[in-house]
């Protein structure tokens, strides 16, 4: 069965050209030539995981290397001398080079995986363009009823704002009745008055008392309107 095809590439760090080593090679005379042709020997070996070698009998001299990294020769002599001293490159005893970072610079990815690559990324740019096509294309009827919607929103807002909070009512003391009723200078009985709600759970009529003082002050009033007749607190105190 044929050996699928891999694709092979270098994942050089964005300090590459800062790395101590680099740098000291970099400031030489020739310098800059001598990282070129570092970069030129790291991409030959990236199918050989690291290793150069013409073929299983032959080893690479330096006139080859010259020639297939186009590199001139007195450039090749002078560094690989630099790069075995620092440990870049090693010389093995059957002549192989040895390109030692290689291998962790190296990565790979079958035809296969590189289709499947491919095609996930076509479909996420086609959801992608899709997605903003339907966003651009929207008709300016839903456009209308968007701004509509947002301006009814803008205009609850505004009225919550507007209106006061709603007081809650809490059932008073018998004490702040009376107090109250002495303040209006009344004939409210304020123990009959709290006995009378307390007995119908606060409510008015079919609704929850809202203000008790309020309810103090109709029953002034409208004790104050029978003068002559039995008060409505008379009347509920002989209850």
């Amino acid at each position: 069965m044929p050996t699928e095809k891999r694709y092979y590439w270098l994942k050089l760090k964005r300090d590459f050209f800062k790395r101590h080593d680099i740098e000291i090679v970099e400031a030489m005379p020739n310098g800059k030539d001598y990282v070129l042709f570092y970069l030129k020997l790291l991409i030959e070996s990236i199918d050989h995981e690291g290793t150069l070698r013409f073929s299983d009998t032959i080893p690479y001299d330096e006139q080859m290397i010259s020639v297939i990294t186009r590199t001139n020769i007195d450039i090749v002599r002078s560094a690989m001398k630099i790069f075995e001293h620092l440990n870049l490159v090693e010389i093995m005893d059957d002549k192989t080079i040895y390109l030692k970072e290689a291998a962790k610079l190296l990565g790979c990815e079958s035809y296969s995986a590189e289709r499947v690559r491919n095609y996930r990324e076509k479909q996420e740019s086609l959801i992608s363009a899709l997605h903003c096509d339907h966003i651009v294309q929207k008709s300016d009827e839903e456009i209308e009823i968007e701004k509509e919607r947002e301006l009814e929103i803008d205009k609850e807002k505004e009225s919550k704002a507007d209106k006061p909070p709603r007081k809650r009512f809490s059932i008073p003391l018998v004490s702040e009745v009376e107090a109250y009723c002495k303040e209006r200078n009344n004939k409210v009985n304020a123990q009959h008055f709290f006995d009378w709600y307390q007995s119908k759970g606060w409510m008015v009529g079919k609704n929850k008392m809202v203000d008790w003082r309020a309810t103090v002050r109709t029953w002034e009033q409208r004790d104050g309107d029978k003068p002559k007749s039995q008060t409505i607190t008379e009347r509920m105190a002989g209850m």
